[in-house]
């Protein structure tokens, strides 16, 4: 503060202070007149209230979200479009006193006037308050701010409902296409596993188990049959090396030939019936055959002498003819059975590849049902979701309040505004002041003279004016400022 030359400012600013009160008085007036001729403004507010849903969503869920907030921004956005904006200041005729108004600023006015804020409530902490939202417009008349907010309230609710309905059924009909597709594939799909398994009807993996036991129950009885075979080539050897030493059959002279190949057969009957079913071919034929020798002996003569004289040439006779009968006739089924067991074992061997093919066509099902059947159950959600939209029956918006012409206005803040002026025309005055000391480079103290000649007086004299001089400078440099200044 020593160094700071306080009656030399004071000096300056005495002898600047017609600039000073004359930019301060302008300003100030120029800013009075704006605060005076400012049009009033007047806002209108309207609030909408974001209702829960009227049914419990642990019932049943609507398929639009619940992001209120998200909607409303949307909605926002979409309201705020320039072509909405214009048709509402046309219908409305917002800007019918202002003919010459480009549509680019009517767009930018009327964003700037509207507002849309959500509305803040308070709560326990912890505690879910109730959603709202306050929508809002500036204009110079109250019946018209009034009449814009609610035709911007309208056009919330419009688009809400038109956009939660058009989501709902964009859902609905999304889930239709893709159950009504996963269906077509599950159905495409279902008949490639029937024509693989008609193709591949014999080697399957679900009769697996049951061929091998076919299997293994063939190759028993092909190992019987070899067996019978062998049992009655042996006999027939025997039975033809026993006549060609003894020149008889023993142990069958009681009993005819034809009885005795009754007996046999009838043997041979027996044990079929323990392998072969009552329909099995064989077991048919020794029945028949059994039936025909009954009826032959039943025809032949009682008489023993009509037989005895060649009993032992027709019994072997018939014997053999028996035994090569029956040989024939396991030859036959083991040409069968090696037939049966050569394709059962075709098949056994290619039901692993078949298998593999038939668990890959089947995971693909399963995929595809599991799809199809979460489908279908969003399908079923979809459809209720819609109703409840097309019903309002979820979460939607209501008007709180409408709104109504306001009473007072809210701007423009006159008192701010001459205040304001005020400070600005003491800023600026002060500003010019220190503005024109910049400038002026003439020597006023004896410290300005050490500094710009590097000399160090001895003495300082300051110009002294008679009374007369500085009466006269006074009266003259007045107007001469005031005329000055307006020029600037």
């Amino acid at each position: 503060m020593g160094n700071i030359d306080l009656r030399f400012y004071r000096s300056i600013f005495l002898r600047r202070f017609p600039y000073f009160i004359v930019i301060a008085l302008l300003v100030s007036a120029i800013g009075f007149g704006i605060a005076y001729v400012l049009p009033p403004v007047y806002r209108a507010d309207a609030r909408i209230l974001v209702e829960s849903p009227q049914i419990s969503a642990d019932l049943v869920r609507s398929t639009v979200p619940a992001e209120m907030i998200k909607q409303i921004q949307v909605i926002e956005l979409q309201m705020m479009t320039r072509t909405n904006l214009l048709a509402l200041a046309d219908r409305l005729g917002l800007y019918r006193e202002r003919p010459n108004l480009s549509a680019n600023d009517i767009v930018d006015d009327m964003r700037s006037r509207t507002t849309i804020d959500p509305v803040r409530f308070e709560t326990p902490r912890g505690a879910d308050g109730a959603t709202a939202f306050s929508v809002s417009f500036k204009a110079q008349d109250p019946v018209v701010s009034a009449n814009v907010v609610n035709e911007f309230v309208k056009l919330i609710l419009q688009r809400n409902v038109r956009l939660r309905t058009d989501q709902a059924s964009d859902t609905l009909s999304f889930l239709q296409q893709e159950t009504e597709k996963l269906s077509g594939k599950l159905n495409e799909l279902e008949g490639k596993i029937l024509a693989f398994k008609n193709e591949n009807k014999d080697a399957l993996p679900e009769n697996l188990a049951f061929r091998r036991t076919q299997q293994i129950n063939l190759q028993e009885r092909l190992l019987q049959l070899e067996r019978e075979e062998a049992s009655l080539r042996d006999g027939r050897s025997r039975l033809v090396q026993i006549f060609a030493s003894t020149g008889r059959v023993s142990g069958t002279t009681s009993l005819t030939p034809a009885e005795q190949a009754l007996e046999q057969f009838r043997r041979i009957l027996t044990e079929q019936r323990a392998v072969f079913s009552d329909r099995s071919p064989s077991i048919l034929a020794l029945q028949s055959q059994i039936a025909a020798l009954e009826k032959e002996i039943q025809s032949e003569p009682s008489g023993a002498d009509a037989s005895i004289g060649k009993r032992r040439p027709l019994e072997m006779d018939m014997q053999l003819m028996e035994m090569d009968r029956r040989l024939t006739l396991i030859a036959q089924e083991k040409t069968a059975l090696k037939q049966d067991l050569a394709e059962l074992n075709q098949s056994i061997s290619a039901t692993p590849s078949n298998e593999m093919g038939l668990n890959a066509l089947e995971r693909q099902r399963q995929n595809i049902q599991a799809q199809y059947n979460m489908a279908s159950a969003r399908l079923a959600d979809a459809s209720t979701g819609q109703q409840i939209e097309l019903r309002s029956k979820g979460e939607r918006l209501s008007v709180l309040e409408l709104a109504t012409p306001p009473q007072r206005a809210i701007g423009p803040n006159r008192l701010g505004i001459a205040f304001g002026s005020s400070v600005a025309g003491v800023a600026l005055g002060l500003g010019f002041i220190v503005l024109l000391e910049l400038f002026n480079k003439t020597i006023r103290r004896p410290i300005e003279l050490v500094e710009m000649l590097d000399i160090q007086p001895l003495a300082t004299i300051p110009y002294i004016r008679t009374r007369g001089e500085t009466h006269s400078k006074g009266l003259v440099f007045l107007p001469a400022t005031l005329r000055r200044t307006l020029r600037i």
